[in-house]
């Protein structure tokens, strides 16, 4: 589903750039300024020819029928009595029995640096093509409307040949095969702005599976010997799948696996930080993680540590039942049962040896006398 949604936003960026292109290259609109009044008007560049370059031109504006004997407006011949040392655009009209290649090419062999055709019908701009060969033209041409036409027709008779015009270019009057690579490239810069896109996103997720090394190094470590194995203890690691020697040292997951620690380290800090057996998350928060977070220390070596404290604290109780009872308790709130156990025991045999009969005063006739002559002595 992700790779068809991609695909389709794809194509839908693609068909958008290729219409706003297409838009763009066949509507390239300039423009004429007028210098004396500061008017504008918008003209089509023509597909044949040069374009218009980036400085523009500065012209002066000649109306064709000023210079054409039967005051023709269509350009149809080429004129005589143009301006030698002048640069000028010729006005012309749409119509007649010439196309607009033949109007460009009269004008271009009466001396004419550039060419304005106005239409002859109240009809939206067009761009001005040809079907022969154009590498002859030189100059370029530009296409206005009937009304455009008219007002610098205008301008031009009326003033003269003092009659200056700025002639702009568009600016995304782009040639044809730039447009044309752009098409082609535009898919694949999209293809591989998503593919940069899918590689940050499937790298934010292999670093959010990984386990800090911070997380792996405080996990338990203890060291292991065959002495010590139970019947369902595991003696083989399931990641290299060799059997565990005495003194390898074996890192204890939350859930109690073991493994080797080099094995594990590296399975959970490169591929995934889920224990391979069970497969439980060895980040997540637990019940008893604030208890163990405070102690690095193997379950087995606190194990032996509280069998040895145990030992302590029977040989302390034989001194005394009041003893043996508080280290009972103790050890209770300390929640070792196998403390508890002994304790108890070293509890009953206080109670035991308490309770056995004392001597008396009568079982010992030596003492008795001692303490009636002391008593003898006092008196005297």
């Amino acid at each position: 589903m992700a790779f068809r949604g991609a695909s389709f936003l794809l194509f839908v960026n693609w068909l958008c750039i290729v219409i706003w292109l297409s838009s763009s290259f066949e509507s390239t609109d300039a423009t004429i300024i007028v210098l004396a009044t500061n008017d504008t008007y918008i003209d089509r560049t023509a597909a044949f020819g040069p374009r218009i370059p980036e400085e523009g031109l500065l012209l002066n504006l000649i109306a064709v029928e000023t210079l054409d004997p039967l005051e023709e407006t269509t350009a149809c011949r080429p004129v005589e009595g143009a301006p030698k040392n002048v640069s000028w655009v010729a006005l012309v009209e749409r119509g007649g029995r010439c196309n607009f290649v033949d109007k460009v090419r009269n004008m271009q062999a009466s001396g004419a640096q550039a060419v304005i055709v106005g239409d002859n019908q109240r009809n939206p701009l067009i761009t001005m093509y040809a079907r022969e060969d154009t590498s002859d033209i030189l100059i370029p041409s530009v296409f206005i409307t009937q009304n455009h036409y008219r007002e610098l027709r205008y301008f031009s008779i009326d003033l003269g040949k003092d009659y200056l015009v700025q002639m702009n270019p568009d600016e995304i009057d782009w040639p044809v095969l730039d447009v044309i690579i752009f098409i082609i490239l535009s898919p694949a810069i999209v293809v591989l702005l998503l593919f940069f896109v899918w590689k940050l996103r499937m790298r934010q997720q292999r670093l959010a599976d990984l386990a800090p090394a911070e997380v792996v190094n405080n996990l338990p470590v203890k060291v292991f010997f065959k002495s010590k194995v139970k019947d369902n203890d595991p003696v083989e690691c399931v990641i290299c799948l060799e059997d565990y020697v005495d003194e390898d040292e074996l890192r204890v997951l939350p859930c109690r696996h073991e493994y080797h620690v080099a094995c594990i380290d590296n399975w959970l800090t490169n591929r995934k930080k889920f224990c391979p057996i069970c497969k439980r998350d060895i980040c997540a928060p637990t019940e008893t993680t604030p208890l163990l977070g405070s102690s690095s220390r193997s379950p087995v070596l606190e194990h032996e540590n509280n069998n040895g404290a145990t030992s302590s604290t029977s040989s302390s109780s034989s001194a005394s039942p009041s003893s043996a009872n508080n280290s009972a308790a103790g050890t209770l709130n300390g929640s070792d049962e196998v403390a508890i156990l002994v304790d108890t025991d070293d509890t009953n045999a206080q109670a035991e040896s308490s309770s056995s009969p004392t001597p008396t005063a009568n079982s010992n006739p030596s003492s008795s006398n001692t303490a009636s002559e002391a008593h003898v002595v006092d008196r005297v």
